[in-house]
């Protein structure tokens, strides 16, 4: 082989290793590209994970809350020492103050009703993703009894209320629960009348007077009486699992106390 071929073939070999290392260069370069795309769209579905969750905890609270299920309120909360309840009565501090204020002894006549409907709610995760706030509407009804007067049956207090939520949220050990409430009612609607009960659906339906001008609809399954949906203070079994604890909610235990409809 002559020298300009041996030239020649060096030539070729180093530019074959130049090709060579271009691609792999081009290679890590792709990977490192891909990396980082990954690591932010990893980023972003943790964040869009951490709003539903704090979402879910919310609502759960709520349903809580309507028929005041003070065990499962509680268990909402965080353990830390941060924990605050600002009400508009006064401030409630830790885990405890929680407790205090939601006391479990007190279980509340089955008329008691504190619906809150949560809305328009938005929620900002903090950048390193371990706590975060929302803030949310909360209008719904509430009805309350009051022991009556000597002689006189027991009154019962019902209202429409408007409240928002300032509310700050704490990530521990994968779970997300409440930190702190601010709680804020802008305006109230007291009702004297008009109010109506499940009894007050049900008992015409069960006297077979279910729609007006004597308008009858035939179902494929009769009414059951002993069907506790027809009465004040039923709670509608709840599908999930509490969604800091994981286990199942104390609505049987709270419907154990009522009655089926008189026909």
């Amino acid at each position: 082989m002559s020298e300009n071929q041996k030239g020649g073939v060096a030539q070729t070999g180093t530019g074959v290793m130049i090709v060579i290392f271009i691609v792999i260069l081009a290679l890590i370069a792709v990977f490192a590209v891909g990396y980082v795309e990954y690591g932010v769209l990893e980023k972003r579905l943790q964040r869009v994970e951490d709003v539903q969750a704090i979402e879910r905890l919310q609502y759960a609270y709520n349903y809580y809350v309507e028929h005041m299920m003070k065990q499962e309120i509680i268990d909402c909360f965080s353990d830390s020492p941060d924990v605050l309840l600002d009400w508009l009565e006064g401030k409630w501090k830790g885990k405890e103050g929680v407790r205090e204020y939601f006391d479990v002894n007190q279980v509340p006549p089955v008329e008691f009703q504190h619906q809150l409907i949560p809305s328009a709610g938005v929620i900002t995760v903090a950048p390193d993703g371990k706590t975060a706030k929302g803030r949310w509407y909360a209008f719904g009804g509430i009805m309350m009894s009051s022991p009556g007067v000597e002689g006189a049956a027991p009154s019962v207090s019902r209202s429409f209320i408007n409240g928002i939520y300032e509310i700050g949220y704490i990530k521990e050990d994968g779970i997300w629960k409440m930190l702190t409430v601010n709680w804020n009612i802008p305006y109230g609607v007291r009702i004297a009348d008009g109010w109506i009960m499940p009894e007050d659906i049900a008992g015409p339906m069960l006297r077979n007077q279910s729609g007006p001008g004597g308008m009858r609809i035939e179902p494929d399954v009769p009414m059951d009486p002993n069907d506790l949906r027809y009465v004040t203070g039923y709670i509608l079994p709840y599908h999930f699992m509490h969604p800091v604890t994981g286990k199942p909610t104390s609505e049987a235990t709270r419907n154990v106390r009522l009655k089926p409809l008189e026909p």
